[in-house]
């Protein structure tokens, strides 16, 4: 009787920590890396949308710090095995949204160097699409919806495709 006791406590502990090692930690650290995405677009936001004025180091720094958040995304959604099944227990992002956002802070470290006049609205709608896709709210709730935004970026275009016509 105490021997079966033994073995059953031993099983309980061993499946315990197979649970903690595979699942737990690994969705844990997923949210980490969201959470360190929500905090990095609140904190580089000024450094991102001023790139080209301030400190040439600070904003490769704040681009290169979303390149590899975006990086650690996908790696971390990697780690969780079944990630399909407990993402819906967890409230976990769908996979392909991690995938969109990743790529969406790509685009911000790389758009925030540009010239274009809708830089600022691009850089605002990639901001807000990786919140969507991380369903997390915006850190820099600037009072555009994404609609806003996308309207204004056309606006745009469409003035300086007549300034160019002009121009010809």
């Amino acid at each position: 009787m105490l021997f079966s006791t033994i073995i059953v406590g031993v099983f309980v502990f061993v499946l315990g920590q197979i649970v903690l090692k595979w699942i737990i930690e690994p969705t844990q650290k997923l949210r980490e890396v969201i959470s360190e995405v929500v905090f990095y677009l609140a904190s580089d936001h000024s450094d991102i949308h001023c790139a080209s004025i301030v400190e040439k180091e600070i904003a490769l720094s704040a681009g290169k710090n979303l390149k590899r958040l975006g990086a650690r995304l996908v790696s971390s959604q990697q780690l969780i095995p079944f990630y399909n099944q407990l993402r819906k227990i967890c409230g976990l992002p769908k996979p392909e949204n991690i995938v969109k956002a990743s790529k969406q802070l790509s685009l911000i470290s790389s758009s925030m160097w540009s010239d274009n006049n809708d830089k600022y609205d691009r850089l605002n709608l990639y901001r807000k699409n990786v919140c969507e896709y991380l369903s997390v709210p915006d850190p820099v709730d600037d009072g555009f919806s994404k609609q806003d935004l996308i309207d204004n970026i056309n606006e745009i275009r469409e003035i300086n495709k007549s300034r160019n016509k002009a121009v010809l």
